[in-house]
């Protein structure tokens, strides 16, 4: 299963207080093939037929099936330091 650190639920839920969107949640989804697969976030009132749901501290993710496939045995994070901000974009 896909792992969502505690740093990635802080800045999802500072996301989402700062949009007008109060109550939403996060979906992610693969948006792209090839060599090296990208993926997409967005915010959401609910999920999609098949979409796995990931709930930690009172958010809830969901997480489109093809994009669960390659991310199951990754690990969801945010950094904010020297040189980087944000989520990795290769996790798995």
């Amino acid at each position: 299963m896909l792992e969502v650190t505690d740093a990635a639920v802080k800045q999802f839920k500072k996301i989402l207080s700062e949009s007008d969107a109060k109550n939403s949640n996060i979906r992610i989804f693969n948006s792209g093939g090839g060599c090296c697969a990208s993926y997409g976030l967005d915010v959401t009132d609910k999920g999609e037929d098949g979409d796995l749901l990931i709930e930690k501290d009172g958010l809830k993710i969901y997480v489109q099936p093809a994009a669960h496939e390659t991310l199951s045995n990754g690990i969801l994070d945010y950094e904010n330091g020297f040189m980087v901000k944000g989520m990795p974009s290769c996790c798995a």
